[in-house]
C-alpha cells in the first residue's frame, strides 16, 4: 500500500496539531523536546526521530521511555558510570532518604515516610515528569482537548467494593482525597454517544472488551482468510462465533474455556499452579490446543499483565489477570472470584492512572499542580515546576536524572550513609549525593546494574526478573464514523500490526469531558504486544524478552505510523476511514520492560530455593526495594503495597 494513499506525506501527524492550526515545524517541535541533548547522549544509538512527537501539556516531553531515558539507562548497562573521581561529582547534598524512582511505588514510599515527619527526602526520577508508566498524552483536535494513557491505566470503581473484594485496592486512596461512590464528585462516565441512534456500547476503560468483560462493549473480532480477504464478526461471544471464519474445532475449545468448570480441589493449589505454565494447564486440565485458540490468548494475556504469552509464563501469574480456565481453580477450592462477585468496574481516568500520581504530587508538594484540591484540578491543572525541586521542602523530585551508581560508604552491615550517583539526562553530567537510607523503588532490571555493592544472593535473585516491552500507540482521529457504521465500539483483530483497540466511555468531571460523537474527535489506544514473533516458538522466558525488546527499539517512529496506518485502512477502509483525512496525529510510547514476566516459581520458589521476590524484599544494609514487580501483578495499588512496605522497613531501621 502506497505511503501516499495512506497519508504518510500529510504533514500534519507528525507535528502537533491545535484547532486546525499546525504550532511549528515537527523538527522544531522535537528540538525543543530534547534541547540540550549532549552529543555523548546522542552517541548511545537512538535519536528524536526514533522518540516521536509527545502531543501538548506537561507530558510532551516524555512519551513512554524517550532516547534520552533510553540512552541514559544503556549508558550504565554499558559500564561507563563504573569509575568516576568522587571531587569530579559530589554536591555536598544530604538526605534522610533518597528514592530512586518516581513511579506509584516510589510516592508511594515517600507518602508513608513523610506522614511520620522523619526527615528530608530526595526522588530521584529519570523520566522528564514524575509517575512511571502512569502519564498521559495529551493532543488538540478541531478544538478538543484529547487525553490518553501512556502506560499505567484502569481501576476497580467503587473502592468500597474493592476493599471489600481484597484485589486492587490500597486505602492510601481515601488519603488522597480521591472519591468514594457515595462523594458529591463520585465518578461518572457519559454512556450515550450522540449522532448515532445504534445500540452501541461503551466500556470505561481500555482493558474490559479484551476479555473479563467484553459484553460491556460492542465487539467486533477481523479475521482474514486464507486468500488474504477480510471479514468481521460482530459480538461473537452471543452467537458461538456463527460467523468467524475458524475452524469448528476453535469454535468449540473458546467456548469451552470461557465456561470452564472442572478444576479440582487442592490442597496447594496455588504453589500448584505456580509449578507450570498457562498453556500447559490449558492444555493437560481443559484440553486446549488449537493454535487459533494459542493466538487469541497471548497478545490478550500479554497486554494485561504478564507482557509475554502463555507458553512461559506461570499459570499463577496468568490466574492474577483473570485468564480463562484457570480462574476456576480458586472456586474450586473454595475462593470467592473479586471481578465477578462484587459490584466492580475497571474504568480509566482521561489519561489513565497519572491522575493517582498527580494526586501524590499535590498531597505532599501542594502548590505543585495549580488550582485546588479537587479532583478537576489536579486532573487538568498545569504542574508548577518550580515547585518540584525546591530547596528547604521535605520532598524534592529530581526529574531527568537517572541514578547510575548505589553504593554504602563502607561495608553494607556497618555504614553510616550510602552514596548514589545520577546522570542529567541532557548533559550526562554525574552528581553525588550522599543519604541515611536509599528505596529503590524501580525494577530489577536497572537495579542489578545500579547497585554496586549487593550480595550475591540478592544478585541471583535480581537475576531472576524478565521482563517484556509493551508498544502504547495512541492515535488522534477526527472522527470514528467508521467504526459506527460497522456498529461496533471495540474491535480485535488477528493478524497484521497491533490486536485490539475500543472508545472508552469518557469520565465526566463536573461537566467536563471528551466528546462521545461518531462524528468528532476522539483517541484511539493500542497496547500492541510482541508474542506475535516470540510466542509457541521454544523459546526460553528470557530470549523472548530480549527479542520482543530488540523488535521495539528497531522501529523508528515512522515506521510504527506507517504499520498503524496500514492496518487500520485495511480492516476499516470499506466503512469510510480515510488515513489521509481521519488521522490528527499519533503518539508512540515505548516501554521497553513494561511487565515482569512471572515465569514457574516465581511466587513459590523452585528447585529448593526460595522465590526471588522475597530475597528482593529484604534488601540489604541501608537499602530497600520497592516495585510493583516484586508482587507478579503491576497494578499501582501493588506498587503502593510494596512502597509502604519498603517505607516501614526504613522507618523501623531509623
Amino acid at each position: 500500500m502506497s505511503e501516499s494513499k495512506l497519508g504518510m506525506n500529510t504533514a500534519i501527524t507528525r507535528r502537533d496539531f491545535t484547532s486546525g492550526v499546525l504550532k511549528g515545524s515537527g523538527a522544531a517541535l522535537l528540538a525543543g523536546a530534547t534541547a540540550g541533548v549532549s552529543t555523548h547522549a546522542r552517541s548511545q544509538g537512538l535519536d528524536n526521530q526514533w522518540t516521536g512527537p509527545g502531543g501538548v501539556g506537561d507530558y510532551a516531553r516524555s512519551n513512554g521511555n524517550t532516547h534520552e531515558v533510553v540512552n541514559g539507562a544503556h549508558s550504565i548497562r554499558d559500564g561507563l558510570w563504573k569509575d568516576i573521581p568522587a571531587k569530579m561529582m559530589d554536591s555536598g547534598e544530604e538526605y534522610d532518604l533518597v528514592i530512586v524512582g518516581g513511579g506509584f511505588a516510589g510516592l508511594m514510599t515517600a507518602f508513608t515516610y513523610l506522614k511520620e515527619g522523619k526527615g528530608k527526602v530526595l526522588m530521584v526520577e529519570n523520566h522528564p515528569i514524575f509517575g512511571g508508566e502512569g502519564k498521559q498524552n495529551e493532543m488538540v483536535v478541531d478544538g478538543y482537548h484529547l487525553h490518553a494513557p501512556q502506560g499505567s491505566n484502569g481501576t476497580l470503581w467503587p473502592p468500597e467494593e474493592a476493599e471489600k473484594a481484597g484485589f486492587f485496592y490500597h486505602p492510601v486512596w481515601f488519603d488522597l482525597g480521591l472519591p468514594g461512590k457515595n462523594s458529591p464528585n463520585a465518578l461518572k462516565f457519559e454512556y450515550k454517544a450522540s449522532g448515532t441512534d445504534k445500540p452501541l456500547k461503551f466500556t470505561e476503560d481500555n482493558y474490559d472488551a479484551m476479555q473479563l468483560f467484553k459484553h460491556t462493549a460492542t465487539l467486533g473480532y477481523y479475521y482474514k482468510d486464507k486468500n488474504g480477504k477480510g471479514s468481521w464478526a460482530i459480538n461473537p461471544w452471543d452467537n458461538g462465533f456463527r460467523d468467524a471464519p475458524i475452524s469448528e474445532r476453535a469454535k468449540q475449545e473458546m467456548l469451552a474455556l470461557e465456561n470452564y468448570k472442572g478444576a479440582s480441589a487442592r490442597k496447594h493449589w496455588e504453589q500448584w499452579l505456580d509449578s507450570m505454565t498457562y498453556k500447559e494447564f490449558i492444555t493437560n486440565e481443559v484440553g486446549v490446543g488449537d493454535p487459533h485458540v494459542l493466538n487469541y490468548l497471548n497478545p490478550m494475556m500479554a497486554a494485561h499483565g504478564p507482557g509475554l504469552g502463555t507458553d512461559v509464563i506461570s499459570a499463577l501469574g496468568a490466574l492474577s489477570f483473570g485468564m480463562p480456565g484457570v480462574s476456576d481453580v480458586p472456586r474450586a477450592n473454595g475462593h470467592s472470584n473479586p471481578l465477578g462477585d462484587y459490584d466492580l468496574n475497571l474504568v480509566s481516568f482521561p489519561g489513565g492512572n497519572a491522575a493517582i500520581a498527580r494526586h501524590f504530587v499535590k498531597k505532599m508538594i501542594p502548590d505543585s499542580i495549580e488550582g485546588q484540591d479537587n479532583l478537576h484540578d489536579i486532573v487538568y491543572g498545569n504542574i508548577n515546576w518550580s515547585s518540584l525541586d525546591r530547596k528547604g521542602q521535605d520532598l524534592r523530585i529530581r526529574v531527568n536524572s537517572t541514578a547510575v551508581s548505589v553504593e554504602h560508604e563502607g561495608p553494607a552491615e556497618s555504614a553510616d550513609s550510602v552514596n548514589v550517583t545520577y546522570i542529567d539526562n541532557a548533559t550526562h553530567t554525574p552528581t553525588r549525593i550522599k543519604a541515611k537510607h536509599v528505596v529503590m523503588a524501580g525494577g530489577q532490571w536497572i537495579n542489578k546494574h545500579v547497585i554496586r555493592d549487593a550480595p550475591e544472593d540478592l544478585r541471583w535473585a535480581m537475576g531472576e526478573f524478565f521482563h517484556a516491552p509493551m508498544l502504547v500507540m495512541n492515535l488522534a482521529v477526527r472522527n470514528w464514523r467508521f467504526m459506527e457504521r460497522l456498529g461496533i465500539t471495540a474491535a480485535r483483530w488477528f493478524e497484521g500490526f497491533g490486536w485490539f483497540t475500543n472508545v472508552r466511555a469518557p469520565m465526566n468531571i463536573d461537566g467536563r469531558h471528551m466528546p462521545l460523537d461518531p462524528d468528532l474527535p476522539t483517541t484511539l489506544t493500542f497496547y500492541n504486544t510482541f508474542t506475535d514473533e516470540v510466542s509457541d516458538k521454544g523459546l526460553p522466558i528470557q530470549a523472548q524478552g530480549s527479542i520482543a525488546r530488540a523488535s521495539l527499539f528497531s522501529m523508528s517512529y515512522r515506521d510504527i505510523e506507517y504499520r498503524l496506518r496500514k492496518q487500520m485502512t485495511e480492516m476499516f477502509g470499506p466503512y469510510g476511514f480515510d488515513a489521509k483525512k481521519d488521522i490528527a496525529g499519533l503518539i508512540t510510547n515505548r516501554w521497553g520492560h513494561a511487565y515482569v514476566a512471572p515465569q514457574p516459581g516465581f511466587f513459590f520458589g523452585k528447585d529448593g530455593r526460595p522465590a526471588p521476590r522475597d530475597v528482593v524484599r529484604e534488601g540489604y544494609g541501608r537499602v530497600r526495594f520497592a516495585h510493583s514487580e516484586l508482587s507478579g501483578e503491576q497494578l499501582w495499588t501493588n506498587a503502593c503495597h510494596e512502597g509502604e512496605r519498603a517505607a516501614k522497613q526504613i522507618l523501623a531501621m531509623s
